[in-house]
């Protein structure tokens, strides 16, 4: 695979991944340096039982745009776990899916691949988004000549709660499933960030989740359906942008249409930055949801790192204290699975196809294998647990 396709194959479109919606840390540009209680360089043990009750898994994201990357993390996140996230998000072919017709022939191929490379008995977590990286209006085109495309008329018209945009998202989610056969299915990335970010759309993007969740459901009844919501609003005193009443009332809204609550787990990207980690983060967090529970995805860094005038001073042992404590409250409140995002740091990818940008610089250091391939201490963490007899 050359790296063209790569970039078009696992999310390398100027590393859109990671999100936009940090605005460049608006929140910490305000100073809001908070300490709190519990050391980030304590570790805490793992959970000391012979079963866990929880999927372990990553999604494909590579090191580098090789060959020999995208083979090394596919054959890593296979030996390392039990399911695999495709999480899927630079566009939507919304004219395609509107008329039921094939998708762009590199979509098609890039789907076709993920299924190919996803061996039979691994569980599939397959998530799509209506929201752009922003967080905050419809998702982009997706096309053959380009990801991220900007919408065209009368696309770039359209609300979420539009007819067409329905229709479309419908037939698209349908057909998603058709392609890669999820065992869970995700139709909203980090949705919440909408309430924050454009709140006067957040009811017509509530009526559009509800309409594919139904859509879904009538054609999959089996299939788990839900939606991910993102960590760090839940904190207010942590992120000065956010107000936790409105947050938990997004949560409701689209708890009413989701089969389980999933949280994406970043927290450094606040005013946490990576100096603590709060030991009770996890309880306070999941006593929000009224409906099962899972982490959609989830990382920390290991290495320092600074932005904006910013220093992140990340180490091994904080990423293994936040692990250790993620994997506890996974076990303790019964989740249905863990993702963390990338397995292996990916310096050479930044460096070299993503143009060193500052969005990417924030996940780069976050790989439980080091940007060699060596192993870190929270790997050590991670086999344990993943040893364990997986019993739901």
């Amino acid at each position: 695979m050359n790296s063209s396709l790569v970039r078009l194959s696992f999310r390398c479109s100027k590393r859109s991944p990671r999100h936009a919606w940090l605005m460049p840390l608006r929140l910490l540009a305000l100073g809001l340096l908070v300490s709190c209680g519990g050391g980030g360089g304590t570790t805490t043990p793992a959970p000391q039982i012979a079963t866990r009750s929880f999927l372990m898994g990553f999604t494909p994201w590579p090191w580098d745009a090789t060959q020999e990357a995208v083979d090394w993390t596919y054959q890593t996140i296979m030996s390392k776990g039990d399911i695999v996230s495709h999480h899927i998000e630079e566009g939507v072919p919304w004219p395609e899916a509107l008329a039921g017709a094939p998708f762009p022939a590199s979509y098609a191929n890039l789907l076709a691949e993920r299924a190919a490379r996803t061996p039979a008995g691994k569980k599939i977590l397959l998530q799509i988004n209506p929201l752009d990286i922003g967080r905050n209006a419809l998702a982009p085109l997706r096309t053959d000549a380009a990801l991220n495309a900007p919408l065209t008329a009368p696309w770039n018209t359209y609300s979420f709660n539009a007819p067409e945009v329905k229709t479309a998202f419908a037939n698209y989610a349908l057909a998603m499933v058709d392609a890669l056969h999820p065992d869970y299915f995700q139709i909203g990335i980090e949705v919440n960030l909408l309430k924050r970010n454009n709140p006067a759309a957040w009811s017509q993007y509530v009526e559009l989740q509800c309409h594919t969740y139904n859509a879904v459901k009538a054609a999959h009844p089996a299939l788990p359906v839900s939606v991910s919501v993102f960590s760090v609003p839940f904190f207010p005193e942590w992120s000065a942008e956010d107000n936790l009443p409105d947050q938990l009332a997004a949560l409701g809204d689209v708890s009413a249409c989701s089969d389980l609550i999933a949280f994406s787990v970043h927290p450094f990207v606040s005013g946490l930055l990576a100096e603590t980690f709060p030991a009770d983060y996890f309880e306070r967090l999941f006593a929000h949801a009224t409906k099962p529970v899972a982490i959609t995805e989830s990382s920390y860094p290991a290495q320092q790192w600074s932005l904006n005038g910013l220093t992140w001073n990340g180490t091994q042992a904080k990423q293994a204290d936040f692990l250790n404590k993620m994997l506890t409250a996974a076990q303790s409140r019964q989740l249905k699975f863990v993702i963390w995002y990338t397995v292996r740091d990916y310096d050479q990818l930044w460096s070299g196809t993503l143009g060193s940008d500052d969005l990417s610089l924030i996940w780069r250091d976050t790989g439980l294998y080091d940007e060699t391939g060596a192993a870190r201490e929270a790997m050590t963490t991670w086999n344990s647990t993943l040893d364990k007899t997986y019993q739901p």
